[in-house]
Order: C-alpha cells, then sequence, then structure tokens
C-alpha cells in the first residue's frame, strides 16, 4: 500500500486482491457449495428431466396413456430424482465443509506447534548437557516428521500397512 498525502492508496483495486477475477456488477454471484446451489442444481436436474421423458415419449411412443396421466408420472419421477439430486449435493457439500474444518484446524495447529518447537529447540542449545540437546533434537525432529507426514494425510493407510508400523497395537506385550 502507498499513501499519497494523508489518503491511503492500494497498488492493487480491491476486487483484484481475492481470486483475480472481478465480480459481475448487477448479479449476486452463487457459490458452488451454497444452498441455493444445490437447490438450483437439484430443480435444474428435475426440470431436465421433465423435459427429457417428455420428449422421449413424445418421440419414441406418443400413444402411450393419456397425457395428463403421463405428465404426472414424468413429473413425480422427476421431483424423486431432483430430491435425490438435492441430498447427494447436500451431502457433497457437509462433507467438503467438514473437510476444510479440518484442514483448518490442522494448519493452526501446525502452525501453533512448529512455534512451540521453535523455542523448545532455541532453549535446549541454553545447556551444555549435549545428551539433553541430542534428545531435545530427536524429539523435534520427530514432531517435526509428524507434522509433515503424518497430520496432513489426504487417504487412510490400508490395514496393513497400519500394522506394519505399529502404531495401532491392540494389545501391549507384558500386559495380560
Amino acid at each position: 500500500m502507498s499513501t499519497t498525502g494523508s489518503i491511503p492508496h492500494r497498488a492493487t483495486p480491491r476486487w483484484m486482491s481475492g481470486s483475480g477475477v472481478p465480480p459481475v456488477r448487477g448479479r449476486s454471484r452463487i457459490e458452488p457449495g451454497s444452498r441455493r446451489f444445490v437447490l438450483g442444481s437439484a430443480l435444474g436436474v428435475g426440470v431436465a428431466s421433465l423435459l427429457t421423458t417428455e420428449l422421449m415419449h413424445y418421440l419414441l411412443v406418443p400413444d402411450i396413456g393419456r397425457h395428463q396421466e403421463r405428465l404426472l408420472a414424468e413429473g413425480l419421477s422427476a421431483f424423486i430424482v431432483s430430491c435425490l439430486i438435492a441430498k447427494l449435493a447436500n451431502i457433497s457439500r457437509r462433507q467438503y465443509r467438514l473437510t476444510m474444518a479440518r484442514m483448518q484446524v490442522i494448519a493452526e495447529m501446525n502452525h501453533h506447534i512448529r512455534n512451540a518447537l521453535t523455542s523448545i529447540s532455541l532453549s535446549a542449545y541454553v545447556t551444555e548437557n549435549q545428551q539433553l540437546i541430542r534428545v531435545i533434537s530427536e524429539g523435534v525432529e520427530r514432531i517435526d516428521w509428524a507434522l509433515r507426514e503424518i497430520l496432513p494425510r489426504e487417504v487412510p493407510l490400508r490395514e496393513e500397512k497400519r500394522h506394519s508400523l505399529g502404531y495401532f497395537q491392540t494389545r501391549r506385550s507384558g500386559y495380560k
């Protein structure tokens, strides 16, 4: 940000600081994860389903049943398809939000733990005890490895990999 006199002047316009896409004037943008988007998508699929089945009946078998009964049946099936699409989109939306929340927690934990580890590792060098410095450094390296490799894992480990690592032992040796 640069200043001209006493008025602050931004180097880039506000609308460019986000995604790099200017906002559409006069229309509100519907986010893909919003409920309005989910309902709009479900409604669109339902209308497309109704129009497709009506077109298929008109082209392939125009003389089957009365027109009003056929429209009622097609409308009902389009409504069912719309409800299923809405449910599926809502589940997907909820899963996306949970994943994003988990990723934010991981990022925050990573930040705070790394800050604490920095102060611990720097304070270890205040002492002259080399064994203590080595133990603290190994512990810091192991925690750093866990933050880098385990915490942001996107795909769960396979059963055989979990047992080979020994993280998920059900019984401890020496205990009955």
